[in-house]
């Protein structure tokens, strides 16, 4: 999975998020409704997750140097997490104050039709952005929806079509909502803004938790790292996996060290044309490997873990 499906459901997440704010800053405009401005900075603030994201992936492609030899990737784990952070979070609380203080003080809805037309357009446009970005993480894929969250590293579409789902969900509920205010009773209209606040809240929490795990180095799946120790068993000149360790680097890349004992009749070029064979086979079968450092010890030395 390269970074252009990535950017691709961002920039579609990004277009959907600046025309819904524009269509909710137009009809705040026209009935002058404080609850829409309200709605319209908070797709400005949605836009704003987007920006973010493209800010990481440029960043993360900043060529290796002396102070950071591995190169910038993980630059997209810390955005992701200030998305999570500062957007998420703020949503969520804004949503569940905006509720509490109309439980407090119920107000009746007006301009009902214009509210009505906010909404389904924006279901509409949501629904176009999720269905890219949706279709761009399952490419990545083929694990049940909350497995597939858990275990991905392709942070920036996970960031995506978490935001997508919440939204799309969440308008849902305004729409469920809005109906009972009209019709019902207005304390229903404050019902829908804390459930929605509550929703952005636990995606927030399972978004922070995701990218911690990638922060501080998740190791590659436990099915990845048997089918490594398969193909070093194929080399007959191994005799030994002393160590094998894994971890993510960057968006979807793993670097990887390993430590094999070897015949100690192997002369040294031989033991180099089997190295680099067995890094070709590795890369090969497991795209997700980035670096490789593989360490040869004498199969004679007492020093296996």
């Amino acid at each position: 999975m390269s970074a252009h499906g990535s950017n691709k459901a961002i920039i579609f997440a990004l277009a959907g998020n600046l025309l819904i704010a524009i269509i909710k800053y137009i009809v705040a405009f026209i009935t002058g409704s404080a609850a829409m401005l309200a709605e319209s900075i908070h797709s400005t603030a949605d836009s704003f997750n987007q920006i973010l994201l493209l800010v990481g992936h440029k960043r993360a492609k900043k060529a290796a140097n002396e102070m950071h030899s591995f190169g910038y990737s993980n630059e997209v784990f810390f955005w992701s997490l200030m998305v999570a952070v500062l957007l998420f979070f703020v949503g969520a609380l804004f949503s569940i104050y905006e509720g509490v203080h109309k439980v407090m003080h119920p107000e009746e809805l007006t301009s009902v039709y214009w509210i009505f037309a906010v909404l389904i357009s924006s279901i509409l446009i949501e629904a176009k952005s999720f269905q890219v970005a949706f279709s761009e993480f399952r490419k990545t894929t083929k694990l049940p929806f909350l497995k597939a969250v858990q275990a991905s590293t392709h942070v920036s579409l996970v960031v995506v079509v978490l935001e997508d789902s919440a939204a799309m969900a969440g308008l849902i509920i305004v729409l469920i909502s809005t109906t009972l205010a009209w019709l019902v009773h207005p304390v229903f209209d404050a019902i829908g803004s804390i459930t929605v606040g509550v929703l952005l809240l636990a995606v927030s929490i399972l978004l922070i938790a995701e990218v911690k795990n990638l922060i501080v180095g998740e190791s590659m799946p436990r099915e990845n790292r048997q089918a490594i120790r398969n193909i070093i068993h194929k080399f007959k000149q191994i005799r030994h996996i002393n160590r094998l360790q894994t971890m993510v680097m960057g968006d979807s890349k793993y670097v990887v060290l390993i430590s094999v004992d070897i015949n100690d009749e192997m002369k040294g070029s031989e033991a180099e044309d089997m190295i680099e064979e067995l890094k070709l086979n590795l890369k090969r079968e497991i795209p997700e490997i980035g670096i490789i450092y593989i360490e040869i010890q004498d199969s004679t030395r007492n020093n296996k873990v």
